[in-house]
């Protein structure tokens, strides 16, 4: 009984300060799903994430109140196998740091978590040249009972991990300009139907539904001997409302639309680097939240092509 009023004193309060990015914090479903490779390729990708929120929005009304900041660090290792030229895998993992900050009444309230994330198991299958196909699970591997020193227990947004075992669908397209082969559309649509954490500190809590679809285009420039990959993404993400123990969470669920503009640079035939940077263009969200500002990604993308046997070459030579 005691838990069941605290919680909804808790929920009363956040309310006012809940910012819908992700499910635990980690933005997972934009991140996961590594490049269409050759079989026996390795590859790799170590990115960072800063997502910073403090603009209030109820429902399509930006506010006029900069009491509230969220800012979400995350350091992010994706990998990946090509068993085939059709079947692969890849493997998706984080740590997190969470921060909030309240300024209210001449007082200011920052809170903070960091920790492992959860993580990611994607399969994916070439179905056709241009069509990809996956599916996978999100597995609970952080923490998701947190608390302030004081015992009180965190929101789940706060939480490094969400305590659940989510399923993920994935489909990406791309189609390269006969004319202009370095000249790619592409598309990716992922849909992660969330499980529910059943010990939330004795209680149930579900993050909502969510369906991202990105569409874009890029291509590839020389500057002299350095080779660019400029490149322009639009995301859509849907989420519906978080569920406590079995009903709407207040100030959860939304529809965004963001505008990306990223840049990869070649170090090397097999190694990059590339920074994008995610700006919002349109919110609706239930209720008032904290949305996103502005995010930045960067990171290094490593590939390795596994070479072929000594023996099978001079097979091949003779």
């Amino acid at each position: 009984m005691k838990n069941g009023v605290l919680f909804f004193i808790l929920i009363a309060m956040s309310s006012h300060v809940r910012s819908q990015c992700c499910s635990g914090g980690v933005p997972m479903s934009g991140n996961v799903g590594l490049p269409k490779a050759d079989q026996g390729t390795w590859q790799f990708s170590l990115n960072y994430d800063f997502n910073n929120l403090d603009t209030f929005v109820t429902g399509t009304e930006k506010l006029n109140d900069n009491s509230r900041r969220r800012e979400t660090h995350s350091l992010m290792l994706e990998s990946g196998y090509s068993f085939t030229d059709k079947l692969s895998a890849d493997i998706f993992l984080s740590f997190v740091r969470q921060e909030r900050t309240i300024n209210q009444f001449g007082n200011t309230d920052f809170t903070y978590t960091q920790g492992l994330g959860d993580a990611v198991v994607l399969v994916k299958y070439r179905l056709l040249p241009f069509l990809t196909l996956g599916g996978g699970l999100k597995l609970p591997f952080g923490k998701a009972n947190k608390t302030r020193e004081s015992g009180i227990p965190l929101n789940a947004d706060l939480q490094p991990g969400s305590g659940a075992l989510d399923q993920i669908l994935y489909i990406n397209a791309s189609h390269q300009l006969s004319d202009r082969p370095s000249f790619t559309y592409f598309g990716t649509g992922i849909i992660r139907f969330t499980g529910v954490n059943d010990d939330y500190f004795g209680q149930t809590y579900e993050f909502g539904n969510e369906t991202q679809v990105t569409i874009g285009a890029s291509d590839r420039l020389t500057l002299g001997s350095i080779l660019l990959d400029p490149s322009l993404k639009f995301q859509y993400r849907k989420s519906s409302a978080d569920q406590f123990n079995g009903s709407d969470f207040p100030a959860s669920g939304g529809q965004f639309l963001f505008i990306n503009p990223g840049l990869s640079v070649a170090i090397t035939p097999d190694v990059s680097y590339q920074v994008n940077i995610s700006l919002p263009i349109h919110a609706d969200v239930e209720d008032a939240q904290v949305t996103p500002t502005y995010r930045l990604n960067t990171g290094v993308f490593v590939k390795l092509t596994r070479k072929a046997k000594f023996n099978q070459d001079l097979i091949d030579i003779n």
